[in-house]
């Protein structure tokens, strides 16, 4: 009977010690606080002084880029449209080394042939690879225009399902 005793004595101490800690949580959030914002600065309701000084010195803004490698940014300077097939590195598909391109490269994926652009110069093709980058390093036969390009692909299959596209090309410079 006296351990019930003394059992129920801890259970009170217990509950007004969370009483109490209540009170004076719910006594400092009534509590106002002023802090100087500019405009456009994002404030997180802080509930002390500290905080209110933490969260108004301004932080200058990062991408994850400063962080991280996220390699070259690319800016469009020209689009085309272009009738777009494929090729792989098989003997009636190209001239001379099957594996070597008309710039002196070995073909890799992001080859990119057409006549009449210069060597090096960089294309995406958005709607079909996203942001992916292309590099002009191939020639195509001289019947074609400089209106027809081909992407180099690693398997005659993949060729033949890509086809022909009529598609729409973007010109990019690296930013």
């Amino acid at each position: 009977m006296e351990d019930f005793y003394y059992m129920r004595r801890g259970t009170k101490q217990f509950i007004w010690g969370v009483s109490l800690f209540a009170i004076f949580t719910l006594f400092e959030l009534a509590l106002p606080i002023h802090v100087h914002a500019q405009l456009g600065q994002v404030l997180i309701a802080p509930r002390d002084a500290m905080a209110a000084r933490l969260l108004t010195t301004p932080v200058p803004q990062r991408d994850m880029c400063d962080y991280i490698s996220c390699g070259p940014t690319y800016t469009v300077y020209k689009t085309s449209q272009l009738l777009v097939t494929a090729y792989s590195s098989t003997p009636d598909q190209t001239s001379g080394n099957p594996f070597i391109t008309a710039s002196g490269a070995h073909v890799h994926e992001g080859t990119f042939a057409v006549n009449g652009i210069p060597f090096g110069t960089k294309i995406r093709i958005p709607d079909y690879f996203g942001d992916r980058i292309f590099t002009v390093e191939d020639r195509m036969n001289a019947r074609y225009s400089s209106y027809h390009g081909d992407i180099w692909m690693e398997t005659r299959a993949e060729a033949k399902q890509w086809g022909a596209r009529h598609i729409q090309i973007e010109f990019v410079t690296e930013s």
